[in-house]
């Protein structure tokens, strides 16, 4: 009788692996393997990048340990004293849900605005991208959107993030391409919309002279100080 090697044993194995048809591991992978040097990393969720192999470019995922199938959140790539033409960063967790602010075109905006008037430069775009890492929802939802001229904003802005998929964030108020210190808070609480998508329209809150410290979200409930008063709403 003649003994089969380790190495025949694994080939073997490996073959009828193949033949069944089983599940390949690609670059995002299973999520509680990435737990090791993720940007994020709590009881129920994690984010975690992964190099592609189009330059020093990192596309990020977020899922729920340990077997959770990923979501995609964005891209990154290495910037330079101008910025990023393409951006994710600013990553929050609660519960189960993840935000991520990106962004594309500032490096663009920037090297044309100190050459040109900005008013003649290509607009930067910003946005969150929400998940809910138990469902793989996903929603995203626009900053700094309609502004009349192009502007190079403070970003990433203030986000803050609920258990219950409720999202608020301040942006600066922009007059034409100027930016000014007056803030705007932003919020709206997502709901599931169809087989994979969460529905919510964002909203301006409050603006003016917003105490950016005294911003809180529990749940659905908002609170802030705005002129040295307290406020509070119910996000619906």
């Amino acid at each position: 009788m003649i003994a089969k090697s380790p190495f025949l044993a694994v080939l073997v194995v490996g073959l009828t692996l193949i033949s069944c048809g089983a599940p390949s591991v690609t670059g995002s992978g299973v999520c509680g393997a990435h737990r090791r040097g993720a940007a994020v990393v709590s009881r129920d969720v994690l984010v975690y990048g992964v190099r592609t192999d189009q330059g020093p470019v990192m596309t990020y995922y977020a899922c729920r340990p340990p077997a959770g199938l990923p979501v995609e959140l964005g891209t990154d790539e290495l910037g330079s004293v101008y910025g990023s033409d393409e951006a994710t960063e600013a990553f929050r967790a609660a519960g189960t849900y993840v935000a991520a602010e990106s962004s594309t075109g500032v490096a663009t905006l920037a090297v044309c605005a100190r050459y040109t008037n900005i008013r003649r430069c290509p607009a930067a775009h910003y946005w969150l991208t929400v998940v809910d890492t138990q469902t793989r929802r996903d929603r995203r939802l626009p900053i700094y959107l309609g502004l009349p001229v192009p502007a190079l904003v403070p970003f990433p802005v203030t986000v803050l993030l609920s258990t219950d998929g409720a999202v608020a964030w301040l942006q600066n108020v922009v007059l034409g391409e100027n930016v000014t210190g007056a803030l705007q808070l932003w919020a709206t609480a997502l709901k599931p919309a169809g087989h994979h998508g969460l529905a919510g329209t964002p909203a301006i809150i409050d603006s003016g002279a917003i105490d950016r410290s005294s911003v809180g979200l529990s749940g659905r409930t908002l609170r802030w100080i705005r002129d040295g008063h307290r406020q509070l709403r119910r996000l619906s």
